[in-house]
């Protein structure tokens, strides 16, 4: 786990390094450029120790049965308690690491705050309380959110993966989530400064690590019940070349579900299509959807010419448009609308 974590920290500093090198169309494509960078190294990073563990391992290293049950068969093994155990560590470490790097910079922003009072006291200035807007310009910039999505990712894959074995991780990860949003919530308000708003076009390509963490864990989800568990390891005593058919169809069928749920769900949620769909509406009363030509001539000031829209709620009556004098020639025709 300590190892996972100093890899997932060295390649936070290079990776926003490498994404900026390159030259990309729009800061949407930089930023999934960023996101696919740095999923693919962290779910090697991750994932790789657990997978090891159970698929790897026995045939390698071996692993030694443990937990007989009454017909005095082993109903698990050290590999399998190596998988249950690592998994618990990582969800704990996780969260310490959290709450210790706030504690880290809020530390860091107290003991920067300190040094220039003392530095203005000693010039003999003046080292009242700093106001809102100087408080927020001492403060770390936002690092954006793709760490927070990374590590929902991760820990996504890792419960989809491995509940088959540590069914209880499901909780355990709700858990840690429920407190670690509390705490980031915290840290934003009080350590980050407020972050720029920028517009984004949904999540970006979270959605693509989404569908490929469903398809994994429906193919580790498999194998780990077929070639792991008993009784199908070796309680029911099949051969090799069952388990594998075994294996190659359950996982088409479970491949096969996780298409036909993905083809059922919506690309756009009903509440943010109801969302869209009033700003629609608001946005034709707004700025009009009618246009007329009309003749202008030149010093004309107040009125032109009193016009309407026709909307869904039926013929709804506008204000005149006013035209200054030293934009208009004589003779000129314009659209006029309520956009004018």
């Amino acid at each position: 786990t300590i190892n996972i974590k100093l890899s997932v920290f060295l390649w936070g500093i290079l990776s926003p390094k490498f994404a900026s090198m390159e030259c990309r169309r729009t800061e949407q494509e930089k930023k999934n450029s960023q996101v696919l960078k740095n999923f693919v190294v962290m779910s090697f990073v991750y994932y790789y120790p657990f997978i090891y563990l159970a698929f790897v391992m026995p045939y390698v290293e071996g692993c030694v049965p443990v937990g007989r049950n009454m017909d005095k068969i082993f109903e698990s093994n050290s590999c399998i308690e190596s998988v249950k155990s690592n998994l618990l560590l990582t969800f704990i470490i996780h969260l310490g690491t959290v709450v210790g790097m706030m504690c880290f910079e809020l530390a860091k922003k107290w003991w920067a705050e300190r040094s220039e009072r003392q530095t203005l006291e000693k010039s003999g200035r003046s080292s009242n309380k700093y106001t809102d807007v100087e408080d927020e310009s001492k403060r770390q910039a936002f690092e954006g959110d793709t760490p927070y999505y990374l590590e929902l990712m991760i820990q996504l894959g890792l419960v989809a993966m491995f509940s088959s074995i540590l069914p209880s991780v499901a909780v355990i990860a709700l858990v840690s989530n429920l407190i670690e949003v509390r705490v980031i919530a915290w840290k934003l308000i009080q350590i980050c400064r407020r972050p720029a708003p920028v517009g984004q076009e949904g999540i970006g390509a979270w959605v693509y690590v989404m569908q490929f963490l469903c398809c994994l864990s429906a193919v580790t989800s498999v194998g780990l019940v077929i070639f792991v568990k008993e009784p199908c390891k070796s309680e029911w005593g099949l051969a090799d070349f069952y388990k594998c058919t075994m294996f190659i169809v359950a996982e088409h069928l479970m491949l096969m579900v996780v298409f036909f749920v993905a083809s059922l769900t919506p690309p756009i949620s009903g509440h943010t299509t109801l969302i869209m769909r009033q700003q629609e509406i608001a946005r034709e009363k707004l700025l009009g959807s009618v246009r007329r030509r009309i003749d202008v001539e030149k010093g004309t000031r107040g009125p032109v010419v009193p016009h309407t829209s026709i909307s869904e709620g039926g013929r709804e009556e506008f204000p005149s448009v006013f035209v200054p004098p030293e934009l208009v020639p004589s003779g000129t025709l314009i659209l006029a609308s309520i956009q004018s």
